[in-house]
């Protein structure tokens, strides 16, 4: 009985990269990367992800998949037909952030990749990233050129453009896709797909749980900035997402609320004052945005600066984590970040309230 135990712990500790390949290799071997995908409810999304792993020519590499409470059968989809992925089962829903967290405590690889359940991987995608990685030491994070699923010759993004004032934009979204560019700095990674040093995330006590859902790889992205890193997006590694550009007042609440806490804790007060009329000037669309789609929008926009009231605490606490951890001033990083808005998204967003509102009042009509 004791043996039979010491088998399945060793089993559990092994990396996961047996998957489908005709030569396993050395059972103790540690893998390089630890895949991490966060599932909620992705039963529809789940099997082409990680058949889209296994199909990876890159080999040295375990996958853990979080799931957040699921109701719809997705874990007993890892169970019964993907055996050599790790399956890490939370009886409450942590959030994007924390479920990252959580599996952080069990991954063993050097470099993390955080991966979407609705995204789905080129057989090469892995390998260029690893590469950057292992090549630049002063790149802390990469992130691959990401495809619309079903218009997989346009872009979902190259990394994203972070504005000053926190919001972050798809990089070149909905523009056709260009093969053969090259790697280049950007400044953010895209949520949907990264790759980052270990070591980082242990440093900055792994990703910002209280972000929860939505902004947390705005959030990843100045705090790997400020430690020092640059970001880069790797065109010669590509994922085609199940993305579509769209608002609720759900997502609303958490994209404000996550990203107004990350100003007030990752830049010093008078960095803060000196970009006050930009702050203002986001401050002024937001809230015109939410009064054009409606009392719901402005509620949630309320309900964000409740939120960062009652957390102001916890807001102080992370200050100082980010002092500690700070490498480069407010101003090296926001040199490197945007002062133009996105117009094409949000106008896009803008649209697509009219089609919403035109909908609704045809069917309370009729």
């Amino acid at each position: 009985m004791r043996s039979c135990l010491s088998v399945l712990l060793v089993r559990s500790k092994m990396q996961l990269v047996t998957m489908n390949t005709r030569t396993p290799p050395h059972p103790m071997s540690i893998p390089s990367v630890s895949i991490i995908i966060v599932n909620y409810n992705g039963a529809a999304h789940l099997s082409e992800c990680l058949d889209s792993l296994a199909a990876q020519q890159y080999r040295d590499y375990e996958v853990l998949v979080v799931d957040n409470n699921s109701n719809d059968g997705s874990p007993e989809i890892v169970r019964e037909h993907f055996p050599d992925v790790g399956l890490i089962y939370s009886p409450d829903n942590l959030g994007y952030s924390g479920a990252v967290n959580l599996a952080l405590s069990k991954a063993v690889g050097r470099y993390i990749a955080v991966l979407n359940m609705d995204a789905m991987v080129a057989p090469d995608w892995l390998e260029p990233l690893v590469t950057q990685l292992d090549t630049d030491p002063q790149v802390g994070a990469v992130t691959p050129k990401i495809l619309l699923y079903h218009d997989p010759e346009r872009i979902n993004a190259l990394g994203q453009n972070v504005h000053i004032t926190a919001l972050g934009f798809n990089r070149a979204y909905n523009h056709p896709d260009q093969p053969g560019m090259k790697p280049f700095k950007v400044s953010g990674l895209h949520g949907a797909a990264f790759l980052i040093r270990r070591d980082l995330l242990d440093r900055m006590g792994g990703m910002n749980k209280d972000c929860f859902l939505y902004h947390e790889d705005v959030d990843l992205s100045w705090l790997v900035q400020l430690m020092g890193y640059d970001i880069f997006c790797v065109p010669a590694s590509t994922v085609r997402h199940k993305y579509v550009l769209k608002m609720d007042t759900q997502k609303l609440f958490y994209l404000e609320r996550n990203r107004v806490a990350m100003l007030l804790t990752n830049l010093g007060w008078w960095t803060l004052l000196l970009i006050l009329p930009f702050l203002l000037l986001t401050e002024l669309m937001m809230a015109s945005y939410c009064f054009i789609k409606g009392p719901s929008f402005v509620q949630a926009k309320l309900r964000s600066f409740g939120w960062i009231w009652q957390r102001r605490g916890h807001i102080r606490e992370r200050r100082n984590l980010v002092r500690s951890l700070r490498h480069r001033s407010d101003w090296q990083v926001i040199a490197g970040l945007h002062l133009m808005y996105e117009w094409d998204q949000l106008v896009t967003l803008g649209k697509q309230q009219h089609v919403v509102k035109y909908r609704s009042l045809g069917r309370n009509s009729a």
